[in-house]
């Protein structure tokens, strides 16, 4: 078995013919002989377990009432402006979900939105978001949106018709997909949203 360090600032090399070394830039074999020294990227150490990427969400599934405003709010700026819009998703202490409606700017095929501070005793689960009438999928103006975004992103589309889920975590920038039965209590299709949401503050 051979010696594992980690490049810190100041790291010093050790003395050691053989080393592995964990760096910003990924693992590395390190190799000193008398005829040359090297540095060889390595994928991982043979002599250990495999691991496999992966997240799982542990939190409680989001209730009826919860998709239904956010359906109601979808759908009404899909009235009006034929576009996206965004709701940020928050797990207030009792484990009660809510959402607030951030100041955004909506288009057909995107919004900006702006995040800001967590209200008072929640946590940020993450966002659920609307395509209009197209299909929900994570686009490449998803993946740019929440590379820095860890967290749960949902996304519902096909607003002028049955509407269509996809759900997903990031993490580090990496997405993670999930059924939406994993997410979801009950999914857009199965009922028609009753309450009319109005901005919250």
């Amino acid at each position: 078995m051979f010696p594992i360090y980690v490049k810190e600032p100041g790291f010093r090399e050790p003395e050691e013919p053989i080393y592995y070394v964990v760096t910003r830039s990924g693992l590395f074999q390190v190799k000193r002989t008398p005829v040359f020294r090297s540095r060889v990227r390595v994928r991982g150490l043979v002599w250990l377990e495999e691991e496999e990427e992966g997240a799982r969400f542990l939190l409680p599934l989001i209730p009826e009432k919860i998709l239904g405003e956010t359906m109601a709010f979808f759908r009404e700026v899909f009235r009006k402006y034929r576009a996206e819009a965004a709701v940020l998703l928050y797990l207030r202490e009792g484990a009660e979900y809510e959402i607030r409606i951030p100041p955004q700017q909506v288009a057909g095929g995107h919004c900006r939105y702006e995040i800001g501070p967590n209200p008072p005793g929640c946590i940020r689960v993450g966002t659920i978001h609307s395509h209009g009438a197209a299909e929900a999928f994570h686009s490449e103006l998803d993946d740019l949106d929440e590379q820095h975004d860890d967290g749960l992103h949902v996304t519902i589309g096909s607003l002028h018709a049955k509407p269509s889920v996809s759900c997903s975590l990031v993490v580090d920038g990496r997405r993670f997909d999930l059924r939406p039965e994993e997410v979801l209590e009950v999914m857009p299709w199965q009922f028609e949203p009753t309450i009319r949401l109005e901005d919250s503050e």
